[in-house]
């Protein structure tokens, strides 16, 4: 797999906003896929007569179904910033002031601090 560029993220910068959402994008895109394999190979391995096994495919299941659930959260985020800007005839500044009043609150750095949390715990990569 090819190494990805790193992202730059500036204030203000529409070039900026435009690279982070696509980064997202593609990393949710990958989550789900990720998650849909993870489901189907424990789905194929079940053995249907072994209940513990059927009980631990489950948990695991629920697991992959929140980090799908988790990924398609971030492409709806996009995808209303992305209509925003749109009503906003293509001004990404004019948009972002629309959604936020201009300013950022605590409470959208405490959505942040928190997905990014959970985009830690739900990655199984670092387990």
């Amino acid at each position: 797999m090819a190494r990805k560029k790193k992202q730059e993220v500036k204030i203000n910068s529409v070039d900026s906003l435009e690279g982070l959402c696509q980064e997202a994008y593609n990393d949710a895109c990958a989550q789900i896929n990720d998650a849909q394999r993870t489901i189907n190979e424990m789905v194929n391995s079940a053995n249907p007569e072994d209940v513990d096994d059927l009980t631990k495919i489950a948990k695991g299941k629920v697991d992959a179904l929140k980090i799908k659930d988790s990924a398609i959260k971030i492409k709806l985020e996009i995808a209303k910033l992305q209509n925003d800007i749109l009503k906003n005839n293509g001004d990404a500044d004019a948009a972002i002031k629309d959604r936020s009043n201009g300013t950022a609150s605590l409470d959208d750095f405490s959505k942040v601090r928190e997905m990014i949390k959970n985009g830690q715990n739900n990655n199984p990569e670092n387990e």
